[in-house]
């Protein structure tokens, strides 16, 4: 199925997460709503691509120096993707409320 002219995509993710500590609970939301570009790229392609593109770079660069298959939940590995996504207009609204 193919988009007509003008037309465009739109990502939606929400997590939700309830954190309960010795003296406190708090509800944690993060968000992500994306737009793709009319006549050009998705935002599923963007937000699919991108982030590998970026991690492949950084690999090519010798900025993730990491050998075999991991998961991305080392900071050394994460956040640069992420600010890099953010100068790409994608990014995360995230939120902390106590309850």
């Amino acid at each position: 199925m193919q988009y007509a002219p003008g037309e465009r995509d739109m990502i939606v993710m929400h997590h939700e997460f309830i954190a309960e500590y010795s003296n406190r609970r708090e509800k944690m939301t993060s968000t992500l709503i994306d737009y793709g570009i009319p006549n050009g790229d998705s935002s599923m392609s963007r937000t699919v691509a991108l982030p590998v593109a970026i991690a492949s770079r950084m690999i090519l660069e010798g900025k993730i120096t990491l050998t075999g298959v991991h998961r991305p939940i080392m900071p050394e590995v994460y956040e640069p993707i992420l600010k890099e996504l953010e100068e790409n207009n994608i990014r995360f609204k995230e939120q902390t409320i106590p309850l």
